[in-house]
């Protein structure tokens, strides 16, 4: 009965510590309901001008850029794309197009939660 009174004491820091971190997370590989629908609200914001609500890269800019923005709808966009790809994509934009960084204009939990939006258009199967 003693040691259980030495080992519960030790275990409650690193479960506490284990708890913080994942409060409010998917888990690995999962996307909470909460940051797709704040990360809809960022995207149609700051994304659908170009790459259009549905995000077939369609949006009202979209006529007069080249390239032409992504088509987040298109299967072959998401052929081993990562969700760390889309992350640095947002965050860093993309050289020889008009995809701007995005990193100081949002946050980085906003940025997140675009990148869960974003993959709410992966056509199933890719």
């Amino acid at each position: 009965m003693a040691s259980s009174r030495r080992v519960a004491p030790a275990l409650a820091a690193p479960l506490a510590l284990l708890a913080a971190c994942g409060s409010g997370a998917a888990g690995p590989g999962r996307i909470a309901a909460t940051d797709v629908a704040r990360g809809k609200v960022v995207y149609e914001t700051r994304c659908a001008p170009c790459h259009g609500i549905g995000g077939g890269g369609d949006g009202p800019a979209a006529a007069a850029i080249e390239p032409k923005p992504r088509n987040f709808r298109d299967p072959a966009f998401w052929n081993g794309r990562t969700r760390e790809q889309l992350r640095l994509a947002v965050e860093q934009g993309e050289p020889g197009t008009l995809m701007a960084p995005f990193e100081g204009t949002l946050s980085p939990a906003e940025i997140d939660d675009v990148v869960a939006y974003l993959q709410s258009f992966r056509p199933a199967g890719s």
